[in-house]
């Protein structure tokens, strides 16, 4: 049986229209040759969710949302039909949750079972539920990145002002200085541990001498206590000798000695008279002198005088 051209072409195109939808349909996880249960839920509001999107089950793909509409009561709530593979087992008390299904805020149901619970029959309406969306929880995160933004163009901002070139000929002096004391630094470490040295470190040698002292100290011990004890007995002794009244009476004592020195000087008394009167002092002078002529002569002549000192003696006889 011969064709003609324009059938050929006919049957052409329709097997290729054919393909594409099956193509299409494929793609979507829908097999046209294995059918499909329909189920619904009903939702507040679905976030996202769009004809077509995935129906995932324990992570795997089952079908399709096949529409997205208004319930006709005015309710404001949504419907939603699902289209699920035959031979899927659905539970009657199943749970229909929107999850975010990728990073860039798609959207999925997803069929949450419950063991045990009878299997729900096509065009029953399913628990429903709706999961925090991507976006929604990334918010926060949004928020605080627009903050840390902001903080980081105020910063910004400052170190452009902080790095001007009055600013920067600054920082080059203290960085320069930082450079000098870090030596200085690193000059005074060498120098201690050159100290610290064992056997040849002055420090070390001041250390080890200290600890010599206290070891001393340490071994004897008994002898500073003994030596504590009698300072201890002799500051006692002090406070019972009556030390404050022997004090009061050397200082009465230097008081009359001071009184008297004071009377001398302003010529009071013999001892005064002598010591400020010239002519006193020359007399006495004079007598002396006279008394070492006499004593010079009776040595001298004794015969002199003698007749003197007899007279005397036979006066006293007479007498």
């Amino acid at each position: 049986m011969k064709f003609s051209r324009e059938v050929k072409i006919g049957l052409l195109v329709t097997g290729a229209v054919a393909g594409l939808l099956y193509g299409m349909n494929f793609l979507k996880g829908v097999d046209l040759f294995t059918g499909v249960d329909t189920y619904y839920a009903l939702y507040k509001r679905v976030d996202g969710l769009t004809p077509s999107s995935d129906i995932l089950m324990s992570g795997l793909k089952v079908g399709q949302v096949k529409k997205i509409e208004f319930t006709k009561d005015k309710s404001g709530l949504v419907l939603v039909t699902l289209q699920i593979r035959k031979g899927v087992y659905v539970s009657q008390k199943a749970t229909a949750s929107i999850i975010s299904s990728d990073l860039l805020g798609g959207r999925a149901v997803e069929i949450v079972l419950v063991p045990g619970s009878p299997e729900a029959s096509p065009g029953d309406t399913l628990n429903s539920d709706i999961q925090t969306s991507f976006s929604d929880q990334m918010l926060p995160v949004k928020d605080r990145a627009e903050k840390l933004m902001s903080t980081l163009d105020s910063l910004a901002s400052s170190m452009n002002a902080v790095l001007s070139d009055k600013n920067r000929k600054s920082l080059d002096s203290v960085f320069e200085n930082l450079d000098k004391t870090l030596a200085n630094v690193e000059s005074a470490s060498a120098n201690i541990d050159e100290m610290l040295a064992p056997g040849s470190g002055k420090l070390r040698q001041m250390i080890d001498n200290v600890e010599s002292i206290t070891d001393n100290l340490r071994k004897n011990e008994d002898k500073l206590d003994n030596i504590i004890a009698n300072f201890s007995s002799i500051s006692d002794s002090l406070a019972a000798a009556n030390l404050s009244s022997t004090i009061r009476n050397a200082d009465a004592a230097v008081s009359g000695f001071s009184e008297m020195v004071t009377k001398i000087n302003s010529g009071e008394g013999t001892l005064g008279a002598l010591m400020n009167n010239d002519s006193l002092y020359n007399s006495l002078q004079k007598s002396s002198e006279d008394l070492d002529e006499l004593l010079k002569d009776l040595k001298k002549n004794p015969n002199r005088y003698l007749h003197f000192y007899r007279g005397l003696w036979e006066e006293e006889q007479g007498a």
